[in-house]
């Protein structure tokens, strides 16, 4: 079982908080997601990490967080029970598997449900081969692939923190916050009712985010942009309500 390290920033007690969780059998690299996450986290906003990735990725206060959300992301031990430790503050975790090991997912996610958290997949070690693999599965909803990548491994295994894949880590978040799409004046008149406390704006291209930012200022949100791994649009816009 993992040790289990914490590295806290110092958290604006004026914000809204996340708490993440990062879950998975022995071997498929859930410490090497996490630290991904974390680290991406770190350049933005304050967060605070625990388990083995705190031995790369040091807490953050960051003070540039226009979404006024600060997050602690869980590196949890190789055991389905490491959920239930953190299942009273959690709102999702994410399991890593490995295409070779996709249905080892089941007992987390039937945990996770156990405790009515959020849940998604993220398949570390991805190949352009596993695709038919992938397509074929029968399971729950993936939120990232992670592609299997030498410099990766060797970073994680030198106690370094890899770098280039922001694209990549933005999508796990974008679905941490809000995974369902709304267009943006639906989004601001979900916000204003109070139907929801965070909405997701899907933009096409990264020229049509200043309007989408206005729209969400003049009604009083707070937003921030996040980038997409995907070749239909260039990202997403993320608002919420002060109070939520």
């Amino acid at each position: 079982m993992s040790q289990t390290l914490t590295t806290t920033g110092t958290l604006d007690s004026n914000a809204s908080t996340r708490q993440i969780a990062f879950v998975g059998d022995s071997g498929v690299g859930t410490t090497t997601v996490t630290t991904l996450v974390a680290a991406r986290l770190a350049q933005r906003t304050g967060v605070t990490v625990t388990g083995d990735a705190a031995q790369l990725v040091e807490g953050s206060d960051h003070n540039s967080n226009a979404l006024g959300i600060e997050w602690t992301v869980h590196d949890c031990a190789s055991s389905v029970d490491a959920i239930d430790t953190e299942a009273n503050q959690l709102n999702t975790v994410f399991v890593v598997v490995t295409p070779e090991t996709l249905e080892s997912y089941q007992p987390y996610f039937k945990r996770a449900s156990d405790h009515g958290i959020d849940c998604f997949l993220v398949v570390n070690r991805f190949r352009d081969s596993a695709k038919n693999r992938i397509q074929a599965f029968e399971g729950p909803e993936i939120a990232e692939y992670v592609y299997e990548n030498a410099e990766i491994s060797t970073a994680i295994s030198d106690g370094r923190i890899p770098v280039g894949l922001d694209r990549t880590v933005e999508a796990i978040l974008i679905e941490a916050l809000q995974p369902e799409r709304l267009a943006a004046g639906k989004a601001v008149a979900a916000l204003e009712a109070g139907r929801r406390s965070v909405v997701n704006v899907e933009v096409g291209e990264a020229s049509e985010a200043d309007a989408i930012f206005d729209s969400f200022d003049a009604a009083g949100f707070p937003s921030a942009y996040f980038d997409c791994n995907c070749c239909c649009h260039d990202g997403h816009i993320i608002a919420r309500r002060p109070e939520s």
